[in-house]
């Protein structure tokens, strides 16, 4: 019998780094009190889903934001949390922590753009992540392939760890992953939609595939 799964992707709630407009990557901020809310929201509108494994990165405010999501569930609230290095945000290299207008700007900038608008509007997150890799002055920022690989092996290690026929997954991630993953597996991704904060995305695996079924909801 095929295995299937339904994988509900949620992006962290708001942190002080987001709130401050600042890149924040492998880099690491607590939970807003507003981020604090829309994540136990998010709980509530997954409150009857019944999940079978919970996933986070390393990174605190995800591993903060899946507590909030399964302290209002029904049926999961005592579920272990794997955190996984595979699913952590993009490294940002030496941009870490700098505003963020700075440091898109600059990319775009040097890749023949005026602002980075335009820069995302013609390019895809491949190009944009190779982008930022060659700005960066130390080149220690992630670029496509890099991040990619590791994610892939994250998703591939979920898949094989399954525990029965059918499951419910929660992931609770990062924007530039979840920008990876939709656009991996759906033609109509738009670069330029921001991914928000406690977001719920779902994807359905089944015959050794991923489909998007909802995106940034």
């Amino acid at each position: 019998m095929d295995y299937t799964m339904n994988l509900y992707v949620v992006r962290h709630g708001e942190t002080y780094l987001n709130r401050y407009n600042k890149m924040q990557g492998w880099a690491d901020s607590p939970l807003t009190e507003e981020g604090k809310v829309i994540a136990i929201e998010a709980g509530k509108g997954l409150a009857n889903v019944q999940f079978d494994r919970v996933y986070t990165s390393d990174s605190g405010r995800t591993v903060e934001t899946a507590e909030l999501i399964l302290q209002q569930n029904n049926y999961s609230s005592s579920l272990a949390i794997n955190k996984r290095k595979a699913f952590r945000e993009v490294f940002f290299g030496s941009f870490e922590g700098e505003h963020s207008e700075v440091a898109w700007n600059k990319v775009a900038q040097d890749n023949g753009y005026h602002t980075f608008n335009e820069m995302f509007r013609n390019h895809s997150i491949e190009g944009i992540m190779n982008f930022m890799k060659k700005s960066d002055p130390l080149h220690h920022a992630e670029n496509h392939r890099e991040l990619w690989k590791r994610l892939e092996k994250g998703l591939n290690e979920m898949v094989s760890e399954s525990q029965s026929n059918s499951e419910n997954i929660l992931l609770v991630t990062h924007g530039v992953i979840i920008r990876n993953i939709i656009s991996k597996f759906s033609d109509e991704y738009n670069n330029e939609l921001e991914i928000k904060n406690s977001s719920v995305s779902i994807l359905k695996y089944s015959s050794d595939m991923f489909k998007v079924i909802s995106f940034n909801q």
